[in-house]
């Protein structure tokens, strides 16, 4: 095979321009995402290209879809800066839309510009520094961007289709494979030259797809499709050293972090592990990686070297142990993930949880009600440390994946409120997803202060209970209130109208209903006696005739007013004030005083609703004329 091989290749010279470039293409590469704050917790993330027009945002920890970020069309390639805060995708809309390249913020998951870039690109790569990102294309094309100002710097125009690219470890020399669609052999391998240079020498292979360095340079491997192997060119030599037996066509191959092992997606049905140092295959994972039979997939490497991705097309993106070669996971085609377009990217970021959704969005202001909140990232970030509603804890929760949490509502009045999710890089931001709506409840009364009041009205009553807030209406029995006033959620002050004597049901009504009679709330309307508060002068002659002015309150209504329980004529004056004209003492007169004080009597009031109480107030002290 290996003479075949040699003879399948030429060295001629190419008016090829371009200049030496970084890292790129498919596979699997780290982005880290500047931290939020000091105490940030990194989060492994996997971005899966969907030919949907979206980058599928990963979870590593599950092996969930947790966010999307909608980019171009037809997205095929990405590749992540050196320092691993930004991703670039190549979006290959096709010749006349698309053709952009979208540059996302690892650290807020948002695109930030789009470039547009040559037609039909088909492949990307850094330099090593992260200064440049070049873009091969279909249309000959190859197109130069500047990463810190996010602008095309230089546009090439090459002789024939650009398919892959690659860069050697120092960043001094490129490779690329490019297709031409006018020969037998439609793909070639080529080395540029040092940057600023015009021209590189270039090789002719049989369908050589899928470059890869060596970490010290030393060797160049390719896919040689029409053999079912990869061929290792000696850069120095332009000439193929070694030949690595396959049996099945391969799309290409990623190289482990450690640079000590390459991994080639075989037929679809298993993976080659090929030494990089001793040039041949150790060990086959019988793991299927591609679409079906025949139709290899592209692989990704994780960056601690322990995982495989593998695009399997329609059936999603399969998650491979290398160690044991089993698959632990399956990121599965669906709503969320259309068809994954071969490219993944392994990135980190210190995400804040955000919430999606809530169900249901509403609950009774009493709490207890079980919410199901939809979003993520729920497990990574150091885990969930608080659930809170309108910044009330909530009574419990429990994580139930990456993407839902079960939480109970705490009690609370009736608002609508943002429930927010923490973990150790922050809380979700508020929006209308996340609002949850305490719904008001019927009034409850609990007391009256006081429980009872004059028939004539005007009693102020402090009305004690719960959902008061709203408060409409306040009804002593089957009469409103003549004012109340809302004090709080768990008080009211109300103002009695005129009523007849009797215990009535005091009510409240809010939006959410009218509150139910129970003892606490129950009201006694009483009609007023007279109260005696002074007798002027308090003293007089025992032979009567003297003028003494009763007064005190209530005295409407007056009929009978007595000394000692003799009754005697009366004027009245006011309903607080009562002229009379002392009768003389009597033996029958009724003492108020101690033994002895026979001459000290009540002087009481009567009206139509009772007699005033006895009181040292009322007292009239009769005394022998001198």
């Amino acid at each position: 095979m290996l003479p075949k091989f040699r003879n399948a290749w030429k060295r001629v010279t190419s008016a090829f321009a371009l200049a030496a470039a970084g890292f790129g293409g498919v596979g699997l590469v780290g982005v880290t995402a500047a931290p939020a704050h000091a105490a940030t917790t990194m989060m492994n993330l996997a971005y899966a290209l969907d030919n949907a027009g979206y980058v599928r945002v990963v979870d590593v920890a599950t092996s969930t879809i947790i966010d999307s970020i909608p980019v171009g069309t037809n997205p095929t390639r990405i590749v992540a800066s050196p320092d691993r805060h930004t991703a670039y995708v190549l979006n290959n809309g096709g010749y006349s839309y698309g053709n952009t390249v979208s540059v996302i913020d690892a650290a807020t998951g948002t695109v930030t510009h789009t470039i547009p870039v040559c037609g039909g690109p088909e492949t990307e790569a850094l330099k090593p520094d992260g200064s440049q990102l070049w873009v091969g294309c279909d249309s000959s094309g190859v197109t130069v961007i500047d990463t810190a100002t996010a602008t095309v710097v230089r546009t090439f125009t090459a002789p024939l289709a650009i398919n892959s690219l690659v860069f050697g470890p120092d960043g001094a020399r490129a490779y690329g494979g490019y297709t031409d669609h006018t020969k037998i052999n439609p793909y070639a391998i080529v080395a540029f030259a040092l940057p600023g240079s015009d021209f590189g020498t270039y090789m002719a292979p049989q369908y050589g797809v899928g470059l890869v360095t060596s970490p010290d340079g030393a060797a160049l491997f390719f896919g040689e499709q029409s053999y079912d192997s990869i061929g290792v060119i000696n850069p120095s030599t332009g000439y193929i050293s070694n030949v690595i037996e396959l049996n099945g066509p391969t799309d290409g191959g990623v190289l482990n972090p450690a640079g000590t092992d390459i991994y080639y997606c075989v037929n679809g049905t298993y993976i080659a592990d090929v030494n990089v140092a001793k040039r041949f295959v150790t060990r086959y994972l019988t793991t299927p990686c591609g679409s079906g039979h025949y139709t290899p997939g592209s692989l990704s490497v994780t960056p601690d070297g322990n995982t495989l991705y593998a695009d399997l097309g329609s059936g999603g993106i399969s998650v491979i142990d290398i160690a044991s070669g089993t698959v632990t996971a399956t990121i599965p085609t669906g709503a969320r993930l259309s068809r994954p377009t071969a490219a993944v990217a392994m990135v980190q970021a210190a995400l804040v949880p955000a919430v999606r959704a809530v169900s249901p969005g509403q609950g009774p202001e009493a709490g207890d009600g079980t919410v199901t909140i939809t979003g993520g990232p729920f497990l990574g970030g150091g885990g969930v440390t608080a659930v809170s509603f309108g910044g009330v804890p909530a009574a419990s929760f429990t994580v139930d994946s990456d993407t839902q949490i079960t939480a109970v509502a705490p009690a609370q009045t009736f608002r609508t409120v943002d429930i927010t999710v923490t973990n150790g890089n922050g809380t979700s931001a508020v929006g209308a997803a996340d609002e949850y709506t305490y719904l008001e409840a019927p009034p409850i009364i609990s007391n009256l202060t006081p429980g009872s009041g004059v028939s004539s009205g005007g009693t102020s009553v402090v009305i004690t209970g719960t959902d008061l807030s709203t408060t409409k209406e306040v009804f002593f029995g089957g009469t409103a209130a003549a004012s109340f006033t809302v004090d709080s959620d768990t008080q009211v002050t109300a103002v009695t109208k005129a009523q007849t004597n009797g215990t009535v049901d005091v009510s409240v009504t809010n939006s959410a209903g009218i509150s139910t009679p129970v003892p606490g709330s129950r009201f006694t309307f009483f009609s007023p006696v007279p109260v005696v508060t002074a007798v002027s002068p308090a003293a007089g002659s025992t032979l009567g005739g003297d003028t003494v002015t009763i007064t005190g309150t209530r005295f409407t209504g007056t009929f009978r007013v007595t000394f000692g329980g003799i009754a005697v004529p009366y004027t009245l004056d006011s309903d607080s004030q009562i002229t009379v004209v002392t009768p003389p003492w009597s033996s029958a007169m009724t003492p108020a005083g101690p033994a002895g004080s026979v001459g000290l009597v009540d002087v009481l009031v009567t009206t139509d609703v009772g007699t005033s109480a006895v009181s040292t107030a009322d007292q009239y002290d009769y005394v022998a004329p001198a």
